[in-house]
């Protein structure tokens, strides 16, 4: 399930993700990260296959 993480600023954001249990969870989820209205989505996918899947 897809869902929205939000951090007020992005030294909270980078503190989080720096624990390697929240960044492998955001990667396997691909959740979705909201960091002072900027939404970060995160994917296990390389960026050549996302190009791909779209056409």
């Amino acid at each position: 399930m897809k869902y929205i993480r939000y951090f007020e600023t992005f030294e909270e954001y980078e503190s989080w993700m720096s624990v390697e249990s929240n960044a492998e969870e955001v990667y396997r989820t691909e959740e979705k990260i909201c960091v002072d209205g900027i939404i970060f989505s995160h994917t296990n996918k390389s960026f050549e296959e996302e190009v791909e899947n779209d056409l």
